[in-house]
């Protein structure tokens, strides 16, 4: 069978772009290598408790994937979100409010703001090689300004030095959010959590006439004569684990891969690519440029969360490991996840530099200095009642996010000289975090291959 459009990969890009395209009239088949929805934005159970992959919130204010569930017939409701950030303050080792940083001083809060709406976003844009401290101190040099803007930076883009803060990229979400939610950092768990979530997004492609089939690798895409093709599928069912080349072929004139960069030329050609093109994709795959952290999964009997429990808490450096991270409790956003009467957290160490994959020596020692971390923060998680490791390496969260390495320094997310090839994932040219900026890439490609706008512009940013 023929289809209008194949997309590679069913994680919020691929089955934004699905939805999406079905709706609009497009024979679509989305193929999943994983029996699972989601991508690196998947859950699992373990015990009683539902695990992601990664650790996620959704920090889309409305415009992103909210809007692509409404066209395409879903409600994505928004559960609780966050109004405050405790930060750890590794000098006196206590926690406080980010708001204790700039209260005294609401005014120049307040500048930077109204210089921030009233960038144009295409000004943004040419920010993209500068720090973000740069941009800030045109309008302030207010330190608690600069400390609420950098620490929501650590939270979200997992940049810990003030040079690496990418301007553009953090300016482009905190100006949305800003117009669209009134804050500085809008981020949410999603109502039904992520399975809904995904399961939704499925459906939509279903309900319109699309496919989705789990389980199903690609080997290749078929490009001839710079045009796409097609897929070429392996065998099912192949007893040897080397088969090559014993493929079935299904035809498509467009095919949208959510493949990352350092995964995307295991099954496009590098060959029929602009050699610069192919380079752009090889460099941004440098294991250095991975977001990678040392992940703890921890459960207790008790809240251990200082401030409020809904918070996202963040810091500058641990007293031990000396890294930057994160952690919230996910049962206070969701009790579902965590057997009742238990409390669920999530937190995350930075392993800045870690392009030594195969040195798990250093990964241990940083989990180990890590826990000891923990319960310096949180005395209650050394009483923990469950506990999980997890190296957030291989999936990734995404390409580093410092200045030289976004916007126009990504590869664009049209292939220059393949007809019907295109990009949609969060590594190549793309805006936003997460998974909003993943259903972002989706819907910045759709809008391409129909040649039309789904709704106006002014209704939410993309390419």
């Amino acid at each position: 069978m023929d289809y209008d459009v194949i997309v590679i990969g069913a994680g919020a890009a691929g089955l934004s772009a699905g939805a999406l395209l079905a709706k609009e009239g497009q024979s679509v088949l989305v193929v999943e290598r994983s029996p699972f929805l989601g991508g690196r934005g998947m859950a699992t159970p373990d015990e009683g408790y539902e695990l992601n992959l990664g650790a996620h919130l959704m920090e889309d204010s409305g415009s992103g994937m909210t809007k692509i569930f409404e066209h395409v017939g879903k409600h994505l409701g928004h559960g609780p979100s966050n109004t405050d950030m405790p930060v750890w303050n590794h000098e006196t080792e206590s926690w406080g409010s980010i708001r204790d940083r700039y209260s005294g001083d609401k005014d120049e809060l307040k500048k930077v703001i109204k210089a921030l709406v009233d960038t144009p976003y295409d000004e943004l844009e040419r920010w993209d090689d500068r720090p973000m401290r740069d941009w800030i101190r045109q309008h302030s040099d207010h330190q608690g300004v600069i400390d609420l803007f950098e620490f929501i930076t650590v939270m979200e883009c997992m940049t810990e030095d003030w040079w690496d803060h990418s301007a553009s990229e953090n300016l482009f979400v905190r100006k949305m959010h800003y117009e669209e939610k009134g804050t500085a950092a809008y981020s949410y768990w999603p109502e039904g959590g992520w399975q809904k979530l995904f399961a939704d997004l499925r459906d939509a492609i279903t309900e319109h006439g699309g496919e989705v089939r789990l389980g199903q690798p690609v080997s290749r895409v078929i490009v001839e004569d710079g045009e796409v093709r097609g897929v070429a599928l392996p065998r099912a069912g192949a007893v040897l684990p080397n088969e090559v080349f014993h493929e079935d072929e299904v035809r498509a004139p467009v095919v949208i891969s959510t493949l990352p960069v350092w995964n995307v030329l295991q099954v496009v050609p590098e060959d029929v690519l602009p050699d610069w093109y192919a380079s752009q994709i090889k460099y941004l795959a440098q294991d250095r440029w991975r977001i990678s952290w040392a992940g703890l999964y921890m459960a207790t009997e008790e809240p251990v969360s200082v401030l409020d429990r809904q918070e996202i808490a963040t810091w500058l450096h641990t007293p031990i490991a000396r890294t930057s991270g994160f952690m919230f409790e996910m049962s206070a956003l969701d009790p579902s996840v965590a057997p009742e009467g238990k409390h669920l957290y999530v937190m995350g160490a930075m392993l800045h530099g870690f392009d030594r994959p195969g040195d798990m020596r250093f990964v241990k020692q940083k989990f180990d200095e890590f826990e000891q971390d923990v319960e310096i923060m949180w005395p209650g998680l050394a009483d923990h009642v469950f506990k999980r490791r997890h190296l957030v390496y291989d999936p990734s969260f995404g390409v580093i996010q410092k200045p030289g390495l976004v916007g126009t320094f990504r590869p664009h997310w049209k292939a220059p000289n393949v007809q019907g090839l295109y990009f949609a994932s969060e590594t190549f040219k793309s805006r936003g975090i997460g998974i909003d900026r993943a259903a972002r890439a989706g819907l910045t490609c759709v809008e391409d291959i129909l040649g039309r706008r789904l709704w106006p512009l002014e209704e939410g940013w993309r390419y």
